[in-house]
Formats: structure tokens, C-alpha cells, sequence
């Protein structure tokens, strides 16, 4: 069974220019929390049972306005203000005296990378180091160069969006050499 399917966690926020991490509640949990508040109880008898929720029709519109504005919430950091990253429920911080492991986490932020799971895999490999890191970059490198090899030599009757998939993975490409670059490691 997932490890969140019975509980809520909340998921974690980290600011990168300070290099801390800070929890913040799961929208999906705020929302549970606002839906139980208005929950119809029936006394029947000695107990009482669950019956239903009551929205009247301008709640519902209120309802509809409240989970677009928290889902669409900006987490700023308590301590600089900048816009703060959602890393998920199964992001471990690095001491923040470890500025390569955050130089890290940012870089793979900025490929996509997130830590948001059910709890039953874990969150996968995470690089501790430069030179892991360098190799786990040069690894996906050549996977994405072979996903592209791979599209060219299918045709548009197999793929009909054969061009989506090749720019796709050319983004892909394109990130991982920047980060590359950045980070100062061999392109080779």
C-alpha cells in the first residue's frame, strides 16, 4: 500500500539563495480540511453518521475560486521572499552548509527532477557528489541522444507525431548541456 494513502504529508519547499527547506501543506489537504468543515451529520439514535456535504450554489462557486487560488499559490521563502521550489514529500535537504549537494538539487530542479512519489519506490537515484553527478548527467545525455536516434529511424506511419517526440527529446538534450555547462563538466 503507498505510504500517503493513509495519512497526509506535506510536501517540502526549498529556497535555493538560502538553502533551507521548509514544509508547507498539500494543497489536496487544505481543501479536505475546508470540505470537512461543512459535512452533514444525522443523529440516528445513539449515534451520529456521516451523511453527506452541503454546498449551497454560491459556496460551490466560492469552493471553485478557493482551490484555484491555492493551487496556483506562490510558497515564498519567510527569510529572503524569493519564490520557493516544490520538491515534494520525499525530498531530503542537504545541510545547508552542503553547497555542492544544493548545487545539485538546483540542477536537477532545473531538469525536471521531483521528488513527489507514493511512498513505495522511493525517489530513485539522487547523485551525492560532482563527479556522480557528472556521470549521471553524461548518462542521460546519451539516453536522450538514443531516444532521438531511435525516433528518426521510424517513420510518420509508426509515429505520427514523430517531430513532437525528436523536438521533445532536443529540448531534453539542449537542458542537459546547459546544466553541463554550468556546472563546468566535460561535454564529451
Amino acid at each position: 500500500m503507498c505510504r500517503y494513502a493513509g495519512k497526509t504529508y506535506k510536501c517540502h519547499y526549498v529556497c535555493f539563495k538560502c538553502r533551507k527547506s521548509f514544509k508547507q501543506a498539500d494543497s489536496d489537504d487544505i481543501l479536505l480540511r475546508i470540505k470537512k468543515d461543512k459535512v452533514y451529520h444525522e443523529l440516528n439514535g445513539k449515534s451520529i453518521r456521516k451523511v453527506g456535504q452541503v454546498f449551497t450554489k454560491s459556496e460551490r462557486n466560492k469552493l471553485a475560486e478557493l482551490v484555484h487560488e491555492i493551487k496556483n499559490r506562490d510558497i515564498k521563502c519567510p527569510e529572503c521572499g524569493n519564490l520557493m521550489a516544490d520538491l515534494g514529500r520525499d525530498f531530503k535537504a542537504p545541510k545547508k552548509t552542503a553547497v555542492k549537494e544544493w548545487k545539485i538539487v538546483e540542477g536537477l530542479f532545473k531538469l525536471g527532477k521531483r521528488f513527489h512519489t507514493c511512498g513505495c519506490d522511493g525517489i530513485g537515484y539522487i547523485p551525492q557528489n560532482p563527479k556522480d553527478y557528472e556521470v549521471y548527467l553524461q548518462k542521460a545525455l546519451k539516453e536522450y541522444q538514443d531516444s532521438i536516434t531511435y525516433y528518426q529511424g521510424k517513420s510518420e506511419a509508426e509515429y505520427p507525431d514523430k517531430m513532437e517526440r525528436i523536438n521533445y527529446w532536443n529540448e531534453k538534450i539542449l537542458n542537459v548541456k546547459s546544466e553541463m555547462k554550468f556546472q563546468k563538466f566535460d561535454l564529451n
